[in-house]
């Protein structure tokens, strides 16, 4: 079996779902994950699981040695960096076949049910988003040549220079990908989306009880759609509380848009909160904020025809 390693430098506080998502982590006990963090550490966490303490000046400087460039590091600066986790964590991957980068903002299902061994045999490079890499999960096969592909990626020193999100992970490095003599070199699964995903987006309405984590898998309550995992996106914002803790050992647990928790909602409760959305949900709110976007640059738009015909 070929061995995977995901790597998560985390800079900040851990999310209040941490312990939900440790639980999904160990019912994927043949793969590992780095956590390079500055966080406290769990007293209790799966054995896949492997933390390196270190504070943001001190990853900068380790990040800015390897690559020879002076980034300006941020927690959010990190996903820019994604593509070089190959290099710059070499020390703790090198046994490893493939190395990855994802989020945390996720509950995860079988991922070995989807990123199986002919795929990891036939694919240097195995993304769960359609014809895009995707930053919340993406895994490289461990050798020189794909581990250095950053280094092609058009200005990336100047991106990596900038203090602002540049989103060279999915961004830039898909349209590298995409050139050509790239594809020639390297072959890279991204045939279909393996997480939750509707008309090419993972953006989700407020539901309830519309997520279940069952013994390792993540199951839509309403279509029985099983996902390799589940990610949050716009939920990690109104995500409350979580009632899973890691040494409760749970086989299951449900994921509503506000909470983690272990019992459904009774009905009445989805008949208020079906009625909420239907009034103030999130494409209701989705729909007056494009509105009002494109209402502003209409007035722009307009204002700058009367300068112009003004002058």
């Amino acid at each position: 079996m070929k061995s995977i390693i995901l790597i998560v430098p985390y800079i900040g506080k851990w999310p209040l779902w941490f312990e939900a998502h440790l639980v999904s982590i160990a019912k994927n006990p043949t793969v590992n994950w780095l956590f390079i963090t500055d966080c406290e550490l769990p007293k209790n966490y799966p054995n896949n699981v492997r933390f390196i303490p270190i504070s943001l000046e001190s990853l900068n400087i380790k990040i800015n040695t390897v690559l020879g460039i002076d980034v300006p590091l941020s927690p959010r600066k990190l996903c820019d960096v994604r593509p070089a986790y190959g290099e710059i964590f070499q020390e703790y991957i090198s046994d490893y076949d493939f190395w990855g980068f994802c989020d945390v903002d996720i509950i995860w299902g079988d991922i070995r049910a989807y990123v199986t061994e002919p795929i990891l045999s036939e694919y240097d490079i195995i993304s769960s988003r359609k014809d895009t890499i995707s930053g919340h999960f993406t895994i490289l096969r461990n050798t020189d040549a794909i581990n250095s592909l950053y280094l092609s990626i058009p200005d990336y020193r100047g991106m990596l220079s900038q203090n602002k999100l540049m989103r060279i992970d999915e961004e830039a490095f898909t349209a590298y990908l995409k050139t050509p003599e790239i594809q020639l070199k390297c072959n890279i699964w991204w045939q279909d989306y393996l997480m939750n995903n509707k008309n090419g987006k993972a953006h989700q309405e407020y539901y309830l009880d519309r997520w279940i984590w069952q013994e390792g898998k993540i199951i839509n309550t309403k279509t029985g759609q099983e996902v390799m995992y589940l990610h949050f996106i716009n939920w990690k914002r109104t995500m409350k509380y979580s009632d899973v803790k890691y040494d409760d050992d749970p086989q299951r647990f449900y994921i509503s848009y506000n909470v983690i928790h272990y019992q459904p909602h009774v009905e009445l409760s989805h008949i208020l909160n079906n009625l909420k959305n239907f009034f103030n949900g999130y494409w209701v709110q989705q729909y007056f904020r494009i509105r009002k976007h494109r209402t502003k640059s209409l007035l722009k738009r307009i204002n700058k025809k009367v300068k112009s015909i003004t002058k």
